[in-house]
């Protein structure tokens, strides 16, 4: 539709008075602009010049990038004071808490924790096991923590197991550790090049050299230590040193068995594979030997051999009561015999 009004301004002149107007007003505006700007614009000119010589004296180079972030940059997960929980195939599930989370890599599931906490359920009703750490990392993918720096697990408020780093996997219930160990509780200490824990099996194994101290006993093993929860036992293998009061136990094996979780006194001791006992005054060798703490008494079988005061008796079994010192050699054999050597003389004796 045509605008007569337009078209009548353009022919009277009355459009390019308008015209001119708008342009006169423009030019005004803008030299009040101007001026308005000009101490300001001063204002800068002077700082540049003042600051510019000291930036080239001091050499001071100073960059922005202002360059978007990296594709997937922005994807990554980070999230602040937060609770998370894992849960394990049999159902249980772990409660965790941290400082701050942070994905490794977009899309990685790889989460990186600040001051990890947080509790395990064990496989005793109403039981936990508290970990903590400086720095963890949750795989998702694999359902697994790895906890690093002053790592550590505390069970029931009975075992307390610091390490410098570990790794559970919440899937098979099994966490490792390659770091050197320290544990205590109200069973004693010990020390280890390593560990593992089996909370299905509740095993806690000590790898390398270890070393547990219980009561007034001292076990060392150069192979590998392992303590049974449910059992109440430990057994150590390889070069295994039992040290006591009055007397020092040596065998391939040794086997422990403690009373209850509470008292944790040992009922009983086992060793396998040249054992070997040594007190003040004698030392007693065989294939197996047990030992009584209730009585005091250590029960030798399997190629058995006494020595005392410089007298050598060999026998298939023998008692020995560590207090009183006096061993009691005994024949399983049909024709009821032994044999010794005393002061250099061989002898042979016939039991009655």
């Amino acid at each position: 539709m045509v605008d007569f009004k337009k078209i009548d301004a353009y022919f009277d002149g009355t459009m390019a008075y308008q015209t001119q107007k708008r342009r006169a007003d423009f030019r005004s505006r803008a030299l009040r602009f101007i001026k308005f700007m000009m101490p300001s614009v001063a204002a800068v000119l002077v700082a540049l010049i003042l600051v510019l010589p000291n930036f080239k004296k001091n050499n001071v180079i100073s960059e922005y990038d202002m360059t978007l972030p990296k594709k997937g940059e922005l994807e990554k997960l980070h999230a602040e004071e937060t609770t998370f929980s894992i849960s394990e195939d049999n159902g249980k599930v772990s409660i965790l808490t941290a400082d701050s989370m942070d994905e490794t890599d977009a899309g990685s599931k790889v989460i990186k924790i600040i001051n990890p906490k947080g509790k395990i359920p064990a496989n005793t009703k109403e039981v936990f096991i508290n970990i903590s750490s400086d720095v963890g990392f949750f795989d998702q993918a694999q359902n697994i923590v790895t906890l690093k720096e002053n790592v550590k697990a505390v069970y029931d408020d009975k075992v307390t197991v610091e390490t410098g780093a570990g790794e559970y996997d919440f899937t098979k219930a099994y966490g490792h550790g390659n770091e050197s160990v320290y544990a205590y509780g109200n069973w004693g200490k010990l020390w280890a090049d390593g560990f593992a824990y089996d909370k299905n099996k509740e095993i806690l194994y000590l790898n390398g050299n270890s070393k547990v101290i219980h009561e007034n006993s001292v076990l060392t093993s150069k192979k590998q230590a392992r303590y049974y929860q449910d059992l109440n036992k430990i057994e150590a293998e390889g070069n295994v040193v039992l040290q006591r009061e009055d007397s020092t136990l040596y065998a391939d094996k040794v086997e422990m068995f403690l009373s209850d979780s509470k008292k944790m006194e040992i009922q009983k001791i086992e060793a396998f594979g040249n054992v070997k006992i040594e007190t003040e005054d004698a030392v007693a060798k065989g294939d197996y030997g047990k030992y009584l703490p209730q009585n005091d008494e250590v029960e030798l079988k399997g190629n058995v051999s006494i020595e005392k005061d410089g007298n050598v008796v060999y026998g298939d079994k023998a008692m020995t009561n560590l207090k009183t010192t006096v061993s009691r050699m005994i024949s399983e054999n049909k024709n009821g015999r032994v044999s010794g050597v005393i002061r250099g003389t061989s002898i042979k004796r016939k039991r009655s």
